[in-house]
């Protein structure tokens, strides 16, 4: 769950942003269905490819690259907070486009705080083995294309088990849906902020980007 406090900050100031803030945290309280699947798997490197091993999945681009150096395995996922919410954002934009705004940007940052649980988890689950985990970087980060999103899916059967599609553009739905990959080794490893290497940076509409 989202703390209203923490939302109101990207809808502006005062006691009515805090107000928009907890109807809208209330309404994707009565809507989000936390899911996920999750996998692990050996890093192959190959003809200076990555691969996580018997999948379909590539990580392609100097960016994850970069993030899976000293990993030789890697920790994916895909998750979601289900469709639930996307009616509720296309119900709310006939009736009240500021409440479905908020919702937008309350649901965005929900499924991003399941997969910080979801990471958190897998952390400590490799500290008992000695094991680290680097920090999660998603399709369209950086140089890593969107496109690999369809491997993320197939590789974990989300389609099966999540109900997870594609649009023709590539995007997820449903919408508030996030695929990741996380590098497993043994020396830590300093985190970039994932900010930092977003496509959006800056022009982020919900202000989750630095400047």
């Amino acid at each position: 769950m989202i703390a209203p406090e923490v939302l109101a900050k990207y809808l502006g100031r005062g006691e009515d942003a805090l107000a928009l803030a907890k109807r809208a945290v209330e309404e994707v309280d009565k809507t989000a269905v936390c899911r996920a699947v999750e996998a692990t798997a050996r890093l192959v490197r190959k003809d200076g490819r990555l691969f996580a091993e018997n999948t379909v999945l590539e990580f392609r681009g100097s960016d994850i690259a970069r993030l899976l150096e000293g990993s030789d395995a890697v920790y994916y996922f895909c998750a979601t907070i289900g469709v639930g919410t996307d009616r509720l954002i296309e119900r709310l934009k006939l009736t009240d486009l500021t409440l479905a705004y908020a919702v937008d940007l309350c649901a965005g940052l929900w499924v991003d705080a399941y997969c910080d649980e979801l990471e958190e988890k897998q952390r400590e689950r490799l500290k008992e083995n000695g094991r680290t985990l680097t920090r999660r970087f998603s399709c369209g980060y950086g140089d890593m294309p969107l496109s690999s999103q369809g491997a993320f899916i197939e590789a974990l059967k989300a389609d099966k088990f999540l109900g997870i599609r594609l649009t023709e553009g590539g995007m997820m739905i449903p919408s508030k849906t996030v695929s990741a990959v996380a590098g497993i080794g043994f020396a830590e490893k300093k985190a970039e902020r994932r900010c930092d290497v977003c496509v959006k940076r800056g022009s982020c509409e919900g202000g989750f980007c630095g400047d």
